[in-house]
């Protein structure tokens, strides 16, 4: 079985928060100025078989006027009921379990979204490439991308570019595969 690529490509806020309280994603409005192939994202999305989301982030993105997902397979992280909207399917289980399942299927390339479901991928060590908007912001509280009880694991910086919003985004690899 051939390893599945996972990317983690999020925002967040210089003191580590990818959302305010309650969810919140406004701080990010007077930074969403550059477009999708400025920041990477349509790559990232043209690549990508899967995206994986946690509930919460799902339930965020679900509020959208307009789904931005479409034509994406989408699994949900999940303990709660779900009705899907959009054909999303749900698992209530641990990453890990859940991407070598998709391996199986003959996945390549999975987009991990959500605080939890970034450091559950992160704690099993099978993130390939974290791409971090940083945002010149600091919210002080909120959803943090990191958390206690991470293992350690070195990073290498792979690429870095300040984008016309303000944003200064890195994409970074394991330091294991960096070279």
């Amino acid at each position: 079985m051939k390893r599945i690529k996972v990317s983690v490509f999020l925002a967040s806020s210089l003191d580590g928060y990818i959302a305010g309280e309650r969810d919140d994603l406004s701080w990010l409005e007077a930074y969403s100025t550059d477009s999708p192939d400025d920041t990477g994202y349509s790559a990232l999305m043209n690549g990508v078989d899967v995206m994986v989301l946690g509930r919460n982030s799902y339930d965020v993105v679900s509020s959208f006027d307009i789904w931005p997902y479409a034509g994406k397979r989408i699994v949900v992280m999940t303990h709660r009921p779900l009705v899907p909207r959009h054909g999303e399917e749900t698992y209530a289980g641990p990453f890990e379990i859940l991407r070598q399942n998709l391996a199986r299927e003959g996945c390549r390339h999975i987009y991990l979204d959500g605080g939890i479901a970034a450091r559950q991928g992160l704690a099993a060590g099978v993130v390939d490439e974290l791409t971090i908007s940083w945002v010149p912001v600091v919210l002080g509280k909120g959803i943090p991308l990191f958390a206690e009880g991470l293992p350690q694991c070195a990073w290498r910086l792979r690429e870095s570019k300040a984008l016309p919003s303000g944003l200064l985004q890195g994409k970074y690899v394991p330091a294991r595969e960096a070279g």
